[in-house]
């Protein structure tokens, strides 16, 4: 039996962010290389290095890394009571899905007019390089969604301790 495709998704989300993380780690050091051991400064290396660590660490932020790992202030927030931290996190998520809707459009209409603009060295399309910023608000967005979805069912504590809050601990 194959596994489920949410099971799959994430492997392959997994699998693209270690091989985008390695070439990033490839294409450093050969341009280290070609600069420092050979003379031979490579300019497109740097310009590959940065879009690639872009798109990168916003994959892996928006598929890969659980709430719980993203850094956090949250002195506040863990000394609240469970049904607080609910709350808490409700509004919070509320704000965040609102800020990011409202900023979306904008985000898409620049994205889309940078499609005439080119990198300097690699001549890649402006649209294509920053197409990853409104994909990952979309991502964000119904991760959210579904974490407020979780958060207004019968088992919200899973939900709290997903995001590091202390559900398990009522008796606050």
């Amino acid at each position: 039996m194959s596994p489920r495709p949410a099971v799959w998704f994430d492997r392959l989300a997994a699998a693209v962010s270690a091989a985008s993380l390695g070439a990033v780690f490839v294409l450093f050091i050969y341009g280290v290389a070609m600069r420092y051991l050979f003379d031979r400064p490579i300019s497109w290396v740097d310009e590959a290095v940065s879009v690639l660590t872009v798109w990168s660490v916003l994959w892996t932020a928006a598929f890969r890394l659980r709430w719980s790992e993203h850094i956090a202030f949250d002195v506040i927030f863990v000394n609240l009571s469970p049904r607080a931290q609910r709350r808490m996190l409700g509004v919070v998520l509320s704000l965040f899905v609102a800020l990011m809707l409202a900023a979306l459009p904008g985000l898409i209409d620049y994205t889309l007019f940078l499609w005439r603009e080119r990198t300097d060295m690699l001549g890649m399309r402006l649209d294509v390089v920053y197409a990853v910023f409104p994909a990952f608000f979309v991502v964000v967005v119904i991760r959210l969604l579904a974490s407020l979805a979780r958060l207004a069912g019968a088992r919200w504590r899973n939900e709290l301790e997903a995001w590091g809050g202390a559900a398990a601990d009522e008796a606050r």
